[in-house]
């Protein structure tokens, strides 16, 4: 099957097992027997004219493939012992006719041999989806985009992004991130939406600065030589920067978007409110949101927990209950953790509220984990070794608990010093 990535650069890539090397004859199959053995005494039951139950079978292929992995290179066929007995086995139980199925199959595929293994079989087999899939990721992780493109070639369906993200895996650790981007335009021409889990295989080879920027660059190529680029590629590389707590390069990677011909979409912005909660910028957190609103893209839920941990960021942090009532008019469920943060800052604030907060995340289904309870109860101190709160601290969470407001009539109004109840907003 032919992919819009292009053919590899670099061809076959072999990556070393950083397994410790067993000695030839160490390893044990599960009966105790060496592999040596086995193959002898594989041998010994042919010429008996008899043959191991499949479950033996299966076990003599998962013991050489356990044996196999933990002392070859990916690839290497030389003196390994391992190929050599589980392909005897195979060989075996097909000439009886004995049916191993789908467990016999991936026992054999399991060998670090495996592509030889594909190759040997996949004309005298027909692997299923799963089996298929397995074989991907495993060429994903090897940094084997040619092979990866020769499994997608026999999928009995049409490719999902299950299927294409082990080849955008592929390329990114065989050192190829621009044919990465070319995969995810691929992606989204199937009808499918790249999400941030689909390009987590580039977030993480983009490990530095340098190799961020040499990936950015690798973008504006593209989009000078007119190749489409799609907007979850530059929003790898704002993530990979939020990673590395480079706010200044987040925030001017993600206004590089309009000179790459993009449009940023929700999950763009909320990488760079991510990275302004490390920073504790709640100025750049405003304008992101001034600019989310001004493209009228609609807030998700993960925006509105950044928002509230932004805030929680700040020593004046009203706006925080602001966004979390509006996330639950915009028809949201915060969090647990999004909860658990607004506790603590009251209890640390010495903040009432942490009551009504208490309150409302229970009836919410949530329940507060016995670290939280012991924060509240220690006044948000860390419990002195071998010491116990107070009682009269521990029966603050019980008190909590028996309000039964609905989380919709759960005041969060906080009072000025006349009693008056003042209404919280966003900061101007």
């Amino acid at each position: 099957m032919s992919t819009a990535a292009g053919t590899p650069r670099s061809g076959r890539v072999n990556v070393p097992n950083r397994r410790a090397p067993l000695p030839k004859l160490g390893r044990k199959a599960p009966n105790g027997e060496s592999l040596s053995h086995l193959l002898n005494r594989l041998s010994q039951l042919r010429a008996d004219s008899r043959r191991p139950r499949p479950e033996a079978y299966i076990a003599i292929l998962q013991a050489a493939g356990d044996f196999s992995l933990s002392r070859t290179v990916q690839g290497d066929e030389s003196d390994n012992l391992g190929w050599h007995v589980a392909q005897a086995a195979w060989e075996d139980a097909k000439a009886g006719q004995v049916d191993l199925g789908e467990e016999g199959m991936e026992a054999l595929l399991r060998l670090s041999g495996v592509e030889t293994a594909w190759n040997r079989v996949k004309n005298s087999y027909t692997p299923d989806e799963g089996l298929l899939l397995s074989m991907l990721n495993a060429a994903g992780r090897w940094g084997r985009p040619d092979f990866a493109s020769t499994i997608l070639e026999a999928l009995p369906v049409s490719p999902q992004e299950q299927h294409l993200a082990p080849l955008l895996e592929a390329f990114c650790n065989a050192g190829e991130v621009p044919n990465a981007f070319h995969v995810l335009v691929s992606i989204r021409e199937a009808g499918i939406t790249p999400t941030m889990a689909s390009v987590q295989p580039i977030v993480a080879v983009l490990s530095s600065v340098d190799l961020i920027d040499q990936a950015f660059y690798a973008l504006e190529d593209m989009q000078n030589e007119g190749q489409p680029i799609d907007i979850s590629a530059l929003n790898a590389l704002i993530d990979a920067s939020s990673r590395l707590g480079d706010l200044q390069r987040a925030r001017a990677t993600q206004m590089a978007a309009a000179d790459l011909g993009l449009i940023p979409n929700i999950d763009t912005f909320n990488l760079v409110l991510a990275c302004c909660i490390s920073a504790r910028h709640r100025p750049l957190g405003d304008t992101i949101l001034n600019e989310i609103n001004g493209l009228s893209l609609p807030l998700n839920a993960t925006t509105y927990q950044h928002m509230i941990s932004l805030c929680l960021t700040q020593s004046k942090y009203e706006d925080a209950f602001y966004y979390l009532e509006k996330a639950k008019s915009d028809g949201f469920k915060p969090s647990y953790s999004t909860y658990d943060a607004l506790v603590r800052k009251c209890v640390t604030a010495k903040d009432s509220r942490w009551r009504l907060v208490l309150d409302e995340m229970k009836i919410l289904g949530y329940r507060p984990t016995n670290e939280l309870h012991e924060f509240i109860n220690n006044d948000g101190r860390s419990q002195p070794r071998g010491g116990k709160a107070h009682s009269s601290q521990k029966d603050e969470p019980r008190r909590a608990a028996r309000v039964t407001r609905p989380a919709s009539q759960v005041s969060y109004a906080s009072r000025d010093r006349s009693g008056k109840a003042t209404t919280p907003g966003p900061a101007a």
